[in-house]
């Protein structure tokens, strides 16, 4: 029987089983003829790099692997919503950034137009 890795997802400890290494156990799925995307558990070191496993395998049944996928789900939405509130924290940052900066350069803009009148007023003087 041939079975390869298809998927792996993040998973609740509370739903999956451990395996005899006493790891959470991986959701992978089946790629084999008689079993074809079949959900099954097994060991997370399974198929990994050469590194020693431990024979855990069980198939999941229909319920369960909806709830771990509903888990995976749910666990991917949470991580895109921190990540998105990051950036937004970040754009903040850089708004208010850009406002010091534009208010400098305005600060700035400011003296150099009061230095410039002096001088032509003083231009002005000098030429009468």
């Amino acid at each position: 029987m041939t079975i390869s890795y298809v998927r792996m997802s993040s998973l609740s400890s509370s739903l999956q089983p451990l395996c005899f290494c006493e790891l959470g156990s991986t959701l992978r799925y089946s790629n084999t003829k008689r079993n074809p995307n079949r959900p099954f558990f097994c060991c997370p070191k399974y198929n990994t790099k050469g590194l020693p496993y431990c024979k855990y395998f069980k198939w999941a049944d229909g319920d369960q692997c909806r709830e771990l996928d509903l888990q995976a789900r749910l666990n991917e939405v949470e991580r895109k919503e921190k990540e998105v509130l990051k950036r937004l924290s970040n754009i903040e940052k850089m708004e208010i950034e850009l406002r010091k900066r534009a208010a400098e350069i305005e600060k700035k803009e400011m003296v150099q137009s009061t230095r410039d009148e002096a001088f032509l007023k003083r231009e002005l003087v000098l030429q009468k």
